[in-house]
């Protein structure tokens, strides 16, 4: 009965991160994976409180490794130099010059689906 609980939570849980957005989808992974592995290296080398702090740690500095990690994505740039994210399968949109990256700084020029 105990391990049938356990699985229901966990199937709600996770089916709960599916409709999250890739970004939170991903700062939560990295918080997630830094409390694990700080845990386990808190409670090795400090005992019980090594293993809270560890966790705490691991959590911050996984979610903010989490944060950092971006997809590509597409922009445009309007008739009056304005740049936009856009959906990259949007064929609706008319632009002067299309971009790809992670970041507004990082862009390279692609042509653009008209």
């Amino acid at each position: 009965m105990r391990g049938l609980i356990v699985g229901a939570l966990a199937a709600t849980m996770l089916s709960g991160c599916a409709s999250m957005p890739d970004q939170d989808r991903t700062i939560l992974a990295g918080a997630t994976v830094g409390a694990g592995v700080g845990a386990l290296i808190g409670s090795a080398s400090g005992g019980p409180p090594g293993g809270w702090a560890g966790a705490a740690i691991g959590a911050a500095a996984g979610g903010v490794v989490g944060s950092l990690i971006k997809d590509n994505a597409c922009y445009i740039r309007n008739r009056r130099g304005e740049i936009w994210r856009v959906p990259c399968t949007d064929q609706r949109v008319r632009a002067k010059a299309c971009f790809v990256g992670t970041a507004p700084s990082t862009l390279t020029e692609v042509p653009c689906p008209h």
